[in-house]
């Protein structure tokens, strides 16, 4: 089979070139697909000139691009979404920089791409995450001195409360969490833009942006419960919402998002919902995981 999409694969980083490391790693032992070929590209997005230049110093071996820098999330995702609009790709997945990704991202996405061709957004849910907590799925101790958890699902499955058209969580919560992690966007949908100015909880306005595009049928966006595509490393004391909490930030939040949709209809669980087998099991995981997650130790 000849290669029929390209993915824009976008290596976000500000800082943290440890962990940026590792994601180089996982990234490097993607397994290939014939059908879906991967440009990995690093994109800096900080305002630390130190930082910029250490990443350029690691010699990584792929391209390396510096984007104008705000401070704040938003403007670094946007601008991963602008080099893929100036790409000859067909698809764009921003990764952050602190995370890493399975060997199975590159077959499990082009599973998807190749069931449905015509999507423009592909959101995760649930999501193997790396934790001081214990969380849903199947729990295994993480680092050099069993520190810290490892929560990862072991089937294409979970519950969903309720199907279709209602009230999201996030409406009467005084502090929401995202429903889904969007690994996947189509040109389309490239050109919808994060809010740039809020420090904290861009993630959850986009996909409410997104959701209402698909509610008057301009896009077509799907929840995967594929959960062999990504791990989020939720261990770090320096990320950025240490410098910006959460809750001074989720009024405005909801003031933005109650601005795109109706209380009634402002739930995800009306997006279309892809369950596909998992390219990899829940122990094989548990032993990745453990492997991978000190590469930035190395």
């Amino acid at each position: 089979m000849t290669i029929k999409y390209k993915i824009l694969l976008c290596l976000l980083t500000h800082h943290r070139i440890d962990k940026l490391r590792r994601l180089v790693k996982s990234v490097e032992g993607l397994y290939p697909d014939s059908s879906v070929e991967i440009e990995p590209v690093i994109v800096v997005n900080t305002l630390n000139e130190e930082y910029w230049k250490a990443v350029v110093n690691e010699n990584f071996p792929f391209k390396v691009i510096r984007t104008e820098s705000n401070g704040k999330p938003g403007k670094g995702k946007n601008s991963c979404r602008d080099l893929f609009l100036d790409s000859d790709a067909d698809f764009v997945s921003q990764i952050d920089g602190d995370d890493w990704l399975y060997p199975t991202f590159v077959k499990s996405m082009a599973q998807h791409i190749l069931q449905y061709p015509n999507l423009d957004v592909v959101g995760l849910h649930p999501l193997d995450v790396v934790d001081h907590l214990q969380r849903g799925g199947h729990h295994f101790p993480v680092g050099d001195k069993d520190q810290y958890w490892g929560c990862v699902w072991g089937l294409s499955l979970c519950k969903r409360n309720d199907y279709g058209p209602g009230e999201a969580h996030w409406v009467n919560q005084d502090h929401p969490v995202n429903f889904d992690r969007i690994l996947l966007q189509s040109r389309l949908t490239a050109v919808v833009k994060m809010n740039e100015d809020i420090p904290n909880g861009e993630d959850h306005l986009y996909s409410v942006q997104l959701l209402k595009l698909h509610q008057e049928r301009k896009i077509r966006y799907f929840i995967t419960m594929s959960s062999d595509l990504y791990i989020s490393d939720s261990t770090m004391d320096d990320n950025i919402q240490s410098e910006y909490p959460f809750a001074p930030h989720v009024q405005t939040m909801k003031d933005e998002m109650l601005k795109l949709v109706k209380p009634y209809r402002s739930s995800q669980e009306e997006l279309p919902v892809i369950f596909n087998d998992l390219l990899i099991t829940h122990q094989e995981k548990a032993v990745y995981i453990a492997e991978s997650f000190i590469w930035d130790k190395l």
